[in-house]
């Protein structure tokens, strides 16, 4: 039968049928070297069909290339595995916000952004120019760590000018938050008592954007020194000499990223289908290439960091010379699938004293 023909049988578009020709999935059996009509055979209705199903249950136009026309059978039955776990995990999110809707389970308000219009116009105050420790804590930053004040030893820098550091900067009378998805000014207040100047931050913690409340920090200031974000910065040693590791060449697409904790590492090298991931979309580090000599390529988000300037490699780790930080990696093979491991240093790390966090990556 004539395409046209055939595309109404199958509930379909001509120009869906001409695609899965250009892409080597459905091709017509036949196509008349005068006219160029393309006619179909009654038993590739089935394919057709077979393609659909494949389609609704989520395989890429690929993998079902791959499925339909592959003899590598191992290779097929693992996509299906993947694709399995992939769908129990979707099927146990739903199970769990229908539990969350009916009452069966109590959770906790999540995170909620907030983002806030201001004036962004730097005004000097050089009474807070320094080191300040902090002398209290943040309620709820258990929940949302970020929302923390202060590094690991309690410690918050304001830098001349106002420069930013890791998710802070200021003008006179605020300190200004952007962490990426939040972005808000707080008041702050400073006064003298007992020959030390004191400072105190009505600060939109966790609960803000939900309920409007602000939370007291407390400061005491320490010195009076112009710091840069470099100086007080943590920094890692990256003059390691280069070792071949022909293991780790090529490309690596991101797969998921993976909070603080060895734990969850763990968890997800157990399962890597099982862990609740972003979607590849909302990940920021997106992909990695090892070349030989060391040489390595980067994509964070819409920008690509090359040359050795940027960042090397070396068996292990990855050196990045932007921000002089050794992130370590590792390679691991899971269900005949190999996943790299990668060390992911940002501003928490670098001037927050916390652990590292990690992405992980499948060979693309």
């Amino acid at each position: 039968m004539k395409i046209g023909e055939f595309a109404k049988v199958c509930n379909t578009r001509i120009s869906v049928l001409r695609h899965y020709d250009k892409l080597g999935l459905l091709s017509p059996v036949f196509i008349d070297p005068f006219t160029e009509y393309r006619y179909y055979a009654t038993a590739q209705i089935a394919v057709f069909e077979r393609i659909s199903e494949l389609k609704e249950m989520g395989f890429t136009l690929a993998q079902i290339k791959f499925m339909l026309h592959s003899g590598d059978r191992k290779r097929k039955e693992l996509l299906y595995e993947q694709k399995r776990k992939e769908i129990a995990a979707i099927l146990h999110t739903l199970d769990t916000r229908k539990k969350e809707i009916l009452g069966g389970i109590v959770m906790e308000d999540p995170y909620i952004p907030f983002v806030e219009d201001f004036d962004k116009t730097f005004v000097n105050d050089e009474r807070v120019v320094g080191k300040w420790e902090v002398l209290n804590s943040v309620e709820g930053a258990d929940k949302h760590p970020t929302v923390t004040l202060g590094d690991g030893n309690h410690l918050l820098y304001f830098l001349p000018e106002g420069q930013a550091y890791w998710c802070m900067s200021w003008t006179k009378g605020k300190l200004i938050f952007n962490d990426g998805e939040s972005c808000f000014s707080n008041d702050y207040v400073v006064e003298e008592s007992d020959g030390r100047l004191y400072m105190t931050i009505s600060f939109k913690s966790f609960d803000f954007a939900r309920t409007g409340e602000l939370t007291d920090i407390r400061l005491r200031k320490l010195d009076s020194g112009r710091y840069t974000a470099q100086e007080i910065a943590k920094k890692d040693d990256i003059n390691k000499p280069f070792v071949a590791d022909e293991q780790v060449i090529g490309t690596w697409k991101a797969f998921a990223y993976i909070d603080e904790t060895d734990n969850r590492v763990r968890e997800f090298l157990k399962d890597p289908y099982g862990q609740e991931a972003w979607s590849y979309e909302k990940l920021f580090f997106k992909e990695i290439t090892f070349e030989q000599g060391g040489h390595c390529t980067q994509v964070y988000g819409e920008e690509v960091l090359t040359g050795d300037e940027q960042q090397t490699w070396t068996k292990g780790f990855v050196l990045r010379k932007w921000n002089s930080t050794a992130c370590a990696y590792q390679i691991h093979e899971i269900a005949g699938r190999e996943y790299l491991i990668i060390e992911w240093k940002s501003g928490d790390y670098r001037w927050g004293g916390r652990p590292t966090s990690y992405y992980a990556f499948i060979r693309a």
